[in-house]
């Protein structure tokens, strides 16, 4: 079969924000050109994919961002999705890119994932990079796992002489503590402050904050994120070294999967558990206690 004469490549450049994962809506930095690369079929998007292409010609899906990568539509066909990805590789090299480099989200996200990347794998891409997560799905499991244990955590908590609160973000005066608090313990603080602080201002209904006090002194932060509407990704968790206790932790997770259970979404994605670049296995076996399910981001690479 011919796939040219039944698809459609379209490359649009600064294309609108159509897709429900809203950091497609990416602002442009200096020297940067932003672009959207879709398959269609009788004029309906079977798949796309958003890529930064930075002014010293490495293009990424998607830059400063959870993941990007390639969405689709749940019937797909590899030889159409291998053509979208060829003449995406065209494309980008009459750019004059000289890279590209591609984050694909866990398969959670999208139930085509095993298949773009053997797509990926066949058009010449290599694996960078393999990162863990760990979710609840399920809003049946969520809502269960909420009732199984609401008591003792409540008991628990009052112990810890807590208070917690939850809701959109008001100041961001919590980074100040999260980046003092990671100092401590010598973890690395890569959030970009400035960009987080207009994306919460663009799209206010997507964070969360939730919080753990002893009086007035802040004990946890986790910054939470709705990336699609049926999802919350915990995404920014940190706590008070010198307020620490045993339960804290455990505390500030089963208040984001409270939040996860109001919001009435389908799964919570508890993020990766890499430290400073390494599995961080008491992180991984805390994440395993409450999580129903586990899959991979995995990291691509292409020199063009």
């Amino acid at each position: 079969m011919d796939i040219a004469k039944n698809y459609d490549f379209v490359l649009q450049e600064n294309p609108p924000t159509e897709h429900p994962y809203f950091l497609h809506d990416y602002l442009i930095g200096e020297g940067e050109r932003y672009f959207c690369a879709r398959l269609l079929k009788k004029q309906k998007v079977r798949a796309l994919i958003y890529v930064v292409l930075k002014a010293d010609g490495r293009a990424i899906s998607l830059n400063n961002a959870p993941f990007g990568g390639l969405w689709t539509e749940r019937k797909i066909s590899s030889d159409s999705l291998q053509y979208l990805v060829a003449e995406l590789i065209l494309a980008l090299k009459s750019l004059g890119a000289h890279s590209f480099r591609l984050v694909q989200p866990p398969s959670t996200y999208d139930e085509n994932n095993p298949l773009v990347h053997y797509v990926l794998k066949s058009q010449g891409f290599q694996l960078e990079g393999v990162l863990l997560h760990h979710f609840l799905e399920d809003k049946k499991y969520i809502k269960g796992f909420i009732h199984a244990k609401a008591s003792k955590h409540k008991k628990k908590v009052k112990k810890l002489h807590c208070t917690v609160e939850t809701g959109s973000i008001k100041t961001f005066n919590f980074l100040k503590d999260i980046k003092w608090w990671r100092t401590q313990r010598s973890h690395e603080y890569n959030v970009q402050e400035e960009k987080l602080i207009r994306q919460v201002s663009a799209y206010p209904d997507r964070y969360f904050l939730v919080s753990l006090y002893q009086e007035a002194q802040a004990v946890a932060h986790a910054l939470c994120v709705k990336l699609t509407p049926n999802s919350l990704y915990y995404y920014l968790p940190a706590i008070n070294p010198a307020l620490q206790q045993a339960y804290t932790g455990e505390a500030l997770l089963f208040e984001v999967i409270r939040l996860g259970e109001s919001l009435g979404v389908d799964f919570i994605d508890l993020g990766s558990s890499d430290l400073d670049g390494q599995p961080n296995h008491n992180l991984i076996r805390y994440k395993m206690k409450n999580a129903n399910n586990a899959g991979n981001k995995f990291i691509w690479t292409l020199m063009l």
